[in-house]
């Protein structure tokens, strides 16, 4: 199990930050448009659905969470990571209702065991000129890892974030996605690095 994890946890570092993010209305991995009312394809259904959705951020490290915290590839038990996200943006009236799906797993490291393993990802709205939180709310996320396996997966539909209809909502607001050490629903992040946005 050592040589598998090393391996994934490189892949991840090399990787996670190039694909975590969504376009609007697509998530063809793992089948998320079928969440919002769509087709196979990815296309939407929904009436009122606009293309001019605001990007997903993910703060740096928010993608991934491992236990022990900060240890070493040789010394984790297991890792929590979100792998893939998606968005839908419809107007109604006089504001825009945002859909998020979230995909991610847990897999064991070379001192892990098979169980249940959670954390508590945090999906919110904020506007890009004063980075003021508009909506924010945290979710559990659990994934079971048999006996004899070494990871399981977890998905999620966030409830809808609601705000006031803007022009370009790509430009006025941006979504945020990332496990979360327990902050307050509605505190800003404490720093401004951004990674992953798309």
């Amino acid at each position: 199990m050592k040589a598998g994890f090393t391996g994934f946890g490189a892949l991840a570092v090399a990787a996670g930050l190039s694909t975590f993010g969504a376009a609007a209305f697509d998530l063809p991995k793992v089948g998320v448009p079928e969440w919002f009312g769509g087709g196979a394809n990815g296309e939407s259904l929904a009436p009122g659905a606009t293309a001019d959705c605001p990007v997903i951020v993910n703060e740096d490290g928010s993608q991934m969470i491992r236990s022990p915290a900060g240890a070493d590839s040789a010394a984790v038990h297991h890792q929590l990571s979100i792998k893939s996200t998606a968005r839908e943006c419809i107007v109604e009236g006089d504001h825009l209702t945002i859909r998020v799906g979230v995909e991610g797993d847990a897999m064991l490291g070379p001192v892990g065991a098979a169980g249940s393993y959670g954390g508590v990802v945090r999906v919110a709205l904020r506007r890009t000129k004063d980075d003021s939180v508009v909506s924010s709310k945290t979710y559990r996320v659990n994934a079971t890892i048999p006996s004899g396996a070494a990871r399981a997966d977890f998905r999620f539909l966030a409830d809808p974030l609601i705000a006031p209809t803007v022009a370009k909502a790509q430009e006025d607001y941006e979504i945020l996605v990332g496990f979360t050490d327990g902050a307050a629903a509605g505190e800003a992040p404490a720093h401004k690095k951004k990674k992953g946005r798309r």
